[in-house]
C-alpha cells in the first residue's frame, strides 16, 4: 500500500507483521497462546512451528512425569477426545445462566480455584474482574468481549509503536489492560478496547477496537472519531466451510495486514494534519 506524504511504515515505527498463528475460535481448543510485544519491546510472537518445537525435549533430557487426573465419569465433549476427566465449565453470567461446556483439564482452564471452559476462561480474562460494571459476567453465549480482547491483543504492539512515532516530546502512549463495557444514546452495549496518546493537557489521540452486542461477530477499529475498518474475522466468516490450514492462515494474514495498514493510514493523516497545522 502506497504511503502518504512520503513517510515509510519504518518512520512511524510500525514493525512488520509475524504470520498469525491461531484466532480465538481455535483457542479454546488447547491452542497454544502466542507473546505479545509490549510497549518499548518485549518478547515477539514466535511462528507455530517454533512453540512446538520449544516444547519438545532435547536430546538426552527426561521428559516430566505425567500428571495422573482423577476419572470424574465424564467424557470430554471436544471431538477427537476420549478422556473420562471432564467437569463443568463453572462460569454463570449475569442473568444467572450457566455455560454447557465440559471439558476435561487438557481442554479447560482452572483460575482461582473454579474450572473454566477456554472460551469463558478468555472472557474471565478480557473483562478483568469477576463482575461487569452493570452487574453480572456478560451473557454466555457473547463473543464480543473475548473477540476485542484477543484482537487487540494481536494487534497491541504494532498500534503502540504507531502512536509513539506521532508522538511528540511530553507526549506519551497509555493502553487499556482489560476489554471494558459501554452504552451509547440508545443503550446498546458494546465492548472495547483503547490505546491512546495523551499529553499533560488530556487525550491527543484514541485507537479502539470495538464490538457490540447486537453483532458480535462484527469488528470495528475507531481512530479518532471516525470508523477506519470494521470486518467480520475471517475464520468466523469461514467456520463452516471446509478449507486447510494454509487457506486458513492466509485468510487471517490478510485480516490483520490490512487492520494494521487501516491504522496505519490513519494515523500518517492524523500526523500529516498535525505538521500542517503548524
Amino acid at each position: 500500500m502506497a504511503v502518504p506524504g512520503g513517510l515509510s511504515r519504518a518512520s512511524l515505527g510500525v514493525a512488520e507483521r509475524l504470520p498469525v498463528a491461531d484466532h480465538e475460535e481455535n483457542r479454546h481448543m488447547g491452542t497454544p497462546e502466542r507473546p505479545t510485544a509490549a510497549a518499548g519491546g518485549g518478547p515477539r510472537r514466535l511462528p507455530m512451528s517454533q512453540l512446538f518445537r520449544r516444547n519438545r525435549p532435547e536430546e538426552g533430557d527426561q521428559a516430566p512425569p505425567p500428571t495422573l487426573v482423577a476419572s470424574t465419569g465424564i467424557v470430554c465433549t471436544l471431538a477427537g477426545c476420549s478422556n473420562d476427566t471432564a467437569r463443568p465449565c463453572a462460569y454463570r453470567d449475569g442473568r444467572g445462566r450457566a455455560c454447557g461446556a465440559v471439558y476435561c483439564p487438557e481442554h479447560g482452564v482452572s483460575t482461582d480455584g473454579k474450572f473454566y471452559c477456554r472460551r469463558h476462561a478468555g472472557v474471565l480474562r478480557a473483562v478483568g474482574a469477576q463482575e461487569t460494571p452493570q452487574g453480572g459476567l456478560p451473557d454466555v453465549d457473547n463473543r464480543a468481549p473475548s473477540l476485542v480482547s484477543w484482537i487487540a491483543r494481536d494487534l497491541d504492539a504494532n498500534v503502540r509503536r504507531l502512536l509513539s512515532g506521532a508522538a511528540r516530546p511530553g507526549e506519551s502512549v497509555i493502553a487499556d489492560e482489560t476489554v471494558h463495557v459501554a452504552r451509547d444514546f440508545s443503550r446498546k452495549a458494546r465492548w472495547e478496547q483503547s490505546w491512546r496518546l495523551v499529553d499533560h493537557t488530556g487525550q491527543i489521540l484514541k485507537v479502539t477496537i470495538q464490538v457490540f452486542e447486537e453483532n458480535d461477530s462484527l469488528v470495528r477499529v475507531h481512530v479518532g472519531s471516525g470508523v477506519i475498518a470494521d470486518a467480520v474475522p475471517p475464520w468466523i466468516v469461514h467456520r463452516t466451510e471446509d478449507s486447510d490450514v494454509a487457506t486458513d492462515t492466509a485468510h487471517r494474514q490478510r485480516f490483520y495486514l490490512w487492520l494494521d495498514e487501516s491504522i496505519f493510514m490513519a494515523v500518517d493523516r492524523f500526523r500529516t494534519e498535525r505538521q500542517r497545522l503548524n
